[in-house]
């Protein structure tokens, strides 16, 4: 009778040892791979932006504005933001239907109403892992894009305690060097360094706080819906920046409706020079952007 004969360790340490070579080469592929469909999809939503906008403004002769609100005072509470106005453009028209701007978005409590609490996968990055509601801006929905508020900084106080003014002693700007501020109208012949060279929108991510779509909750809190390009919100430094969990830099939307990739590396300068960084958040500087 012949006995059977089994593998040898020998020929399992080889077996095992080629799998795992395998498995070391296949999976970086298998990450990179996916990794790149996030970047494409972000891409794609960037631009579906572009054309929302783009639509807006041949509507009512103008971008919309960052936010809404009479006043400009600190603590008159959520407003809507431009997020939300272009929503019939953003193929989301049953939800705007849905919307009453003669409300304000928080109830008496002050708590969101359940309305703008309804994700938009649309307005999320699917590289980001930010929550579904945006703990860090009053459990609003989350967005992962904001628009360019332009390349000075606000008048609040910093993560490092550094502001221009007393923070809340200031009633939000109704313009700014961007496109987006509190009751703006910017219309494509006021940005005339060219809308292939001025930014429009682009990511933020968890790590930065993100963005709500509804506005923002209150107008002292502009960064909610829009971000600053100054040196100290250079791509991905900080908590007042634009940000990514694309490896190197992140996505940005142009004011002529294309889609580029912002490295971490591009060159930034602090007020009162200005880097590409900064030139290219300007709608109306006048000064030549050359490669970013």
């Amino acid at each position: 009778m012949k006995r059977k004969r089994g593998f040898t360790l020998v020929e399992i340490l080889i077996v095992t040892s080629v799998v795992a070579i395998c498995l070391a080469i296949i999976f970086p592929a298998i990450q990179q791979s996916r990794e790149d469909a996030r970047s494409r999809t972000c891409k794609n939503r960037l631009k579906m932006f572009g054309l929302a906008l783009h639509n807006y403004h041949d509507v009512y002769g103008c971008f919309p504005p960052g936010w809404v609100s009479a006043g400009g005072a600190p603590g008159l509470g959520a407003r809507f933001g431009w997020q939300t106005s272009i929503l019939p453009f953003f193929d989301q028209a049953p939800l705007f239907n849905r919307v009453d701007f003669q409300q304000t978005p928080a109830e008496a409590n002050g708590q969101p109403r359940a309305l703008y609490q309804i994700k938009i996968a649309d307005y999320r990055c699917p590289a980001d892992p930010a929550p579904d509601l945006n703990s860090l801006r009053g459990e609003y929905a989350t967005s992962n894009y904001s628009g360019n508020y332009g390349p000075f900084a606000m008048p609040r106080l910093t993560a490092l305690g550094v502001a221009d003014v007393w923070p809340g002693a200031v009633d939000a700007p109704m313009q700014s060097a961007g496109i987006f501020a509190r009751n703006s109208s910017v219309r494509i012949a006021s940005i005339v360094d060219g809308t292939s060279n001025t930014l429009m929108v682009a990511e933020r991510g968890f790590s930065s706080g993100a963005s709500i779509w509804v506005g923002v909750t209150d107008n002292a809190h502009e960064d909610d819906t829009v971000t600053d390009c100054s040196h100290r919100s250079r791509p991905n430094a900080g908590w007042s920046s634009y940000s990514s969990r694309h490896k190197g830099g992140l996505q940005a939307l142009l004011c002529d409706g294309s889609v580029r990739f912002l490295t971490d590396k591009i060159d930034s300068m602090p007020a009162p020079e200005m880097g590409v960084y900064q030139r290219l958040a300007h709608k109306s500087d006048g000064q030549v952007i050359g490669d970013f």
